[in-house]
């Protein structure tokens, strides 16, 4: 799982805004094999519920292919249950725990094996300014 500069920008501002519990954000991006690329972070909302497989759907008509996941701050038990259907299958779901001033992100894949569960992925290792020089 990889976050573009820009995208960890927007990550970072979220953290300054100190947003409340179960929030989310749309992930935009796009998967190279089995990694994730997130380009673009969009704050969408507050509650219990993300979209649902018709919201989805409508989303899909704006970012085509390249909606592939959700940032949720600290998300109660109901939000993380949404996240843990079909209609998320596959996507990224990066969860922010923690204090509101220093929010850790732990990445998560949402799989299948007889039901719905969230599967810890890693980051992927930063690469240092002028290594590829």
């Amino acid at each position: 799982m990889l976050i573009t500069p820009a995208a960890q920008l927007e990550v970072e501002a979220l953290k300054v805004l100190r947003p409340e519990p179960s929030t989310w954000a749309l992930l935009i991006g796009h998967k190279r094999g089995f990694r994730f690329v997130v380009e673009q972070v969009f704050p969408a909302g507050t509650g219990r519920r993300p979209p649902d497989e018709r919201g989805l759907a409508g989303l899909e008509t704006i970012w085509p292919g390249r909606l592939i996941g959700l940032l949720a701050v600290r998300p109660g038990a109901e939000l993380k249950r949404a996240i843990l259907g079909p209609a998320w299958y596959g996507k990224l779901v990066l969860i922010a725990t923690g204090p509101a001033k220093e929010p850790a992100l732990r990445p998560f894949a949402v799989e299948f094996d007889r039901k719905f569960f969230l599967e810890p992925i890693r980051f992927a290792p930063t690469v240092k300014k002028g290594a590829d020089e």
